[in-house]
């Protein structure tokens, strides 16, 4: 069974029959795929903006992502009902004709069905939380078969973390279509992107990093406060980027929100695998413990009392070390402006591209 169509405690279970079981799996793959492209199409769009200047904040673009997704999905299912419409008019064996003297109701395809996931999101339980340091808080969350989620193995998964305010008491998985009707703006629950530390598969648990500043930002405040036995509702992983195993040598640049992930590149290497990690974080107080091969040197640079976003290290730390080899591997996630700082030092050095993975996790509110 697909994992769209896997039951969990979340969920309640329903029993159809084989050819109504074919229409719901059809209709939901649909549906799911359109929203994927539409999703594609519009970062894409996105993208050619900034190159020509124009630039988004991250609530609009987050906003403006999710509703293509929801316009994709929405235009692939109409398509989808209509086709399954026409190719099971008649079937006596799906639904008996006008004519007959038991008539069977046809599945009503316009709403999530119960065999889905719920809405494109995976429940869980959060088991445990773990300080990393000063400001890294890590959740360990997990679900009877983690609640059909399942992940993609690449370096740099992440997925959408469903923020809710508790004081509303709202049932997760959550419908956002309908809470955007009925609730203000401000109370219908927000989406972050997040990467997946890790998965344990045999102990059905994952882990997500989050980095706390305070009271700001919607995912730092609610890790500060979460609690063993609250939900942690995620959705399906997106990511592209997995470190080559033939690389001759690694190169890694992050500030703390893209540390979760360079982590889980370094942990994909080889154990005489070579090279230099450039991790910014707050100062001392803020390093913590990342496994890695012994080849490869974990450099920490503090800001020193500067605001995340605000310091000029990475890409002076970047040049400083000079042209790197052919066959380097480079991975860099930071703030948007140090992203492009960092993009236009590794176009100079004329690398191949695929070997070059630079992204911009975050842009700083000024």
């Amino acid at each position: 069974m697909s994992k769209h169509h896997r039951y969990s405690k979340h969920t309640p279970q329903l029993v159809v029959s084989a050819p109504e079981h074919f229409i719901l799996q059809a209709v939901n793959r649909a549906e799911r795929a359109g929203g994927k492209l539409g999703y594609k199409i519009a970062k894409k769009e996105l993208k050619n903006a900034q190159h020509e200047g124009h630039e988004l904040s991250e609530q609009q673009t987050d906003e403006l992502l999710q509703a293509a997704e929801r316009a994709g999905a929405a235009a692939a299912l109409a398509a989808a009902r209509r086709v399954l419409g026409k190719s099971v008019h008649g079937r006596q064996d799906i639904y008996p004709g006008e004519n007959s003297e038991h008539k069977t109701p046809r599945p009503e395809l316009t709403e999530p069905t119960p065999l889905s996931h719920g809405m494109g999101q995976h429940v869980l339980t959060v088991k445990r939380v773990e300080h990393l340091s000063s400001e890294m808080i890590r959740v360990i969350a997990g679900a009877d078969r983690l609640a059909g989620f399942r992940p993609n193995g690449k370096a740099d998964q992440y997925v959408k973390v469903y923020f809710a305010d508790r004081e509303l008491g709202l049932t997760a998985p959550y419908d956002l279509k309908a809470l955007r009707h009925r609730l203000p703006r401000e109370q219908v629950p927000r989406s972050r992107s997040y990467t997946i530390r890790w998965v344990d598969r045999s102990a059905e648990e994952l882990a997500i990093d989050f980095v706390v500043h305070g009271d700001r930002g919607y995912g730092g405040s609610w890790a500060a406060k979460v609690l063993p036995g609250d939900p942690l509702v995620i959705s399906d992983p997106r990511g592209k980027f997995t470190p080559s195993s033939k690389a001759g040598n690694y190169l890694f640049a992050a500030d703390e929100a893209g540390i979760p992930a360079v982590s889980v590149a370094l942990s994909m290497l080889r154990a005489d695998a070579q090279g230099i990690a450039l991790l910014e974080v707050a100062g001392a107080a803020s390093e913590f413990k990342i496994e890695h091969p012994a080849g490869i040197e974990l450099r920490w640079l503090h800001r020193d009392g500067l605001r995340p976003g605000t310091s000029d290290l990475l890409p002076p730390a970047l040049l400083a070390l000079g042209q790197p080899s052919p066959g380097t591997n480079v991975m860099a996630h930071a703030e948007r402006s140090t992203a492009k700082a960092i993009s236009n030092i590794t176009a100079q050095w004329g690398l191949n591209k695929k070997y070059v993975h630079v992204s911009s996790y975050w842009t700083l509110r000024r």
